[in-house]
């Protein structure tokens, strides 16, 4: 895909926003460094942050909070205390509730150590003194938007949440694979190499992406669920919305559902550019917890 002057200006502007430093004194949420292990040893490093206006002894509802990109690397974009000092996480999240940027270790996408760490980072963050462990959602943008919805309903998930909200997130993991890389650079996708290709060869690869599919655990949602996409996202395309969209109305599942127009510049990143997105973030927050 070629470069436009638009794109190469959209993306110094995204890129400006997330590296960017939010103060984060007592008064404006305060963010701590927790660390948590995977069963292999792997330590991983998420970033607690208290209401604006905490109590000391309070317990209040919170936010398992989880960015796009890939894994735990130092160096990317994503990880989790950059996303959290992001302004509208700062201004809609930090101000009402305890939230954890959680960081997750990444084989492959969707692969066994992802679930592991948001297993991991859910049962560290519903031990802490200032979280109300029956008052937790999962929220994730791209990447975060699958594992977060994944803590919804993934089994090896120990903590029911009391609702979980994807923006932009990626439902099924084949499709998004075919869809991003597509032809001979399937080769470049670790989950490839570690799955097969095509995802109906057989029986096993069959199994293998299923196994990573949203998809195949709406029927263990219980809580309720927020999907938000852009309709021109041309990272993680709306096609992926609106399927889980139909199988959230085909389950009789409870959810809300809402697309944002956008053009193809930038339509990833509604997280950093949408008002009505966060309006309908902010009131689905208030209603379930």
């Amino acid at each position: 895909m070629k470069s436009t002057v638009p794109g190469i200006f959209m993306l110094s502007v995204i890129l400006l926003l997330l590296s960017t430093p939010v103060s984060l004194g007592r008064g404006s949420g305060a963010a701590a460094p927790i660390s948590y292990s995977l069963t292999d040893g792997t330590r991983l490093t998420g970033y607690l942050s208290l209401p604006r206006d905490y109590q000391e002894g309070k317990k209040y509802p919170a936010i398992l909070l989880i960015h796009g990109g890939m894994g735990d690397g130092a160096n990317r974009l994503g990880r989790a205390d950059r996303f959290l000092q992001t302004w509208p996480i700062q201004e809609h999240l930090c101000r009402r509730y305890v939230v954890f940027s959680a960081a997750y270790h990444s084989d492959y996408f969707g692969g066994p150590q992802e679930i592991e760490s948001m297993a991991a980072a859910l049962k560290t963050m519903a031990g802490l003194p200032q979280v109300d462990r029956a008052r937790i959602a999962a929220l994730g943008v791209s990447h975060g938007g699958y594992l977060a919805l994944m803590c919804a309903g993934h089994p090896q998930i120990p903590l029911r949440i009391k609702a979980a909200a994807s923006i932009s997130g990626v439902v099924d993991v084949a499709a998004f694979l075919q869809h991003r890389f597509g032809g001979s650079r399937l080769a470049a996708s670790p989950a490839v190499r570690a799955l097969g290709w095509p995802p109906d060869k057989d029986a096993r690869t069959r199994e293998n992406y299923a196994r990573l599919s949203v998809l195949t655990y709406v029927g263990n949602f219980q809580a309720p669920v927020l999907v938000i996409h852009g309709t021109q996202d041309n990272l993680v395309p709306v096609s992926q919305a609106r399927r889980l969209k139909e199988a959230l109305e085909q389950r009789q599942k409870v959810f809300e559902y809402l697309e944002v127009p956008t053009g193809r510049i930038g339509g990833h990143f509604i997280f950093l550019t949408s008002k009505a997105m966060w309006e309908k973030i902010d009131a689905f927050l208030k209603k379930h917890l």
